[in-house]
């Protein structure tokens, strides 16, 4: 399986992990609970991992 990093980026006003992953994915997410189709963006700077799921 292939990893993914979702980037955050201030160039184009996508500023925070929610909104890459919005941005990416061109679809709303919310916070992932247990679903099963979720987006994982991972900071690796700050090795924070924060997960998605769609709405």
């Amino acid at each position: 399986m292939n990893n993914y990093t979702v980037e955050t980026m201030s160039g184009m006003d996508v500023v925070s992990p929610k909104a890459a992953a919005e941005w990416v994915t061109g679809r709303n997410v919310q916070d992932r609970r247990d679903e099963s189709e979720w987006v994982r963006v991972t900071d690796d700077t700050n090795r924070a991992v924060y997960k998605f799921a769609f709405k």
